[in-house]
């Protein structure tokens, strides 16, 4: 809107969407920040193509700035057991869930009751809870899924549970003269997700006390990933259990595969004359 607010569409060409990009990058804007505007930019002009608005989109063989790529935040097992043994309860039930199940932030604090299934120790993601309020899943085909529950997690959700109406939202606020509202992410990030993280401390190999990394909620999607990948399940299955809808963004985690380099190395052994250096 700052900047097409007051252009017809017809008058945008290709060279106006490039400049537009350009000066996103020259004013420091990001570049995943700049990608979702020129998408939405896209999908705009595509509708006008559709409406017979406009002939043909300017939205095409666009330089984009790259995303760099990171590796994924994960905490290790003794650091994960350091968080929740900082949460207060009944966080701790909720970050359990999280790091075994790989529910998005929104997935978790709109995980409705009647969504977990005690006899077939699964749960179904349909809700999420969002800025505007609880919403049925249309983010992706693959997000509305089943995920399946550890014992030990279950049995902890279903102490958490029990006295809940059916159709409740299973984590909602605890502060008294505000109990049983639907939780903002900045509020519980701030009030209990970093005050544990910073209290929480763990022992290296090396026996020396360390601070935990200090990784936003989002990371415990991440570790169940990492765990997983390492523990042998396969890419496909983790992009399904987490509702990836590319596998690109499952392939993260490929690097912690247990035989992520063995067909490299096992090349190397046999060959016949490998080359080397005198002593």
């Amino acid at each position: 809107m700052p900047h097409w607010a007051d252009w017809e569409m017809r008058a945008v060409t290709r060279m106006d969407v490039q400049s537009w990009i350009r000066s996103l990058v020259e004013k420091g804007v990001g570049a995943a920040a700049i990608k979702r505007a020129y998408n939405l930019t896209s999908s705009i002009m595509r509708a006008a193509v559709d409406d017979d608005v406009i002939a043909l989109s300017p939205c095409r063989r666009i330089d984009l700035p790259q995303i760099a790529v990171k590796p994924p935040q994960w905490f290790t097992t003794d650091q994960a057991q350091s968080i929740l043994d900082e949460l207060p309860a009944p966080w701790k039930t909720m970050c359990l869930l999280g790091v075994y199940t790989g529910l998005r932030w929104g997935e978790l604090s709109g995980l409705h009751r009647h969504r977990i299934d005690q006899r077939r120790s699964r749960l179904f993601v349909v809700e999420v809870n969002t800025k505007r309020g609880i919403k049925e899943y249309p983010k992706s085909s693959r997000s509305r899924r089943e995920v399946p529950l550890p014992a030990h997690v279950l049995e902890a959700l279903e102490r958490h549970i029990y006295r809940l109406d059916r159709d409740a939202v299973v984590f909602t606020t605890v502060t008294k003269g505000r109990a049983g509202r639907l939780l903002d992410d900045g509020n519980w990030r701030r009030q209990t997700w970093w005050p544990a993280i910073e209290k929480a401390h763990y022992f290296d190999d090396d026996g020396e006390q360390q601070l935990v990394p200090h990784y936003p909620p989002h990371s415990m999607r991440h570790t169940c990933a990492s765990w997983l990948v390492q523990k042998g399940v396969s890419l496909y299955e983790v992009q399904h259990l987490l509702g990836h809808e590319s596998f690109q963004t499952t392939q993260r985690y490929a690097h912690l595969q247990p035989d992520a380099h063995k067909a490299v190395l096992g090349a190397w052994e046999r060959m016949e004359t490998p080359l080397t250096i005198a002593a």
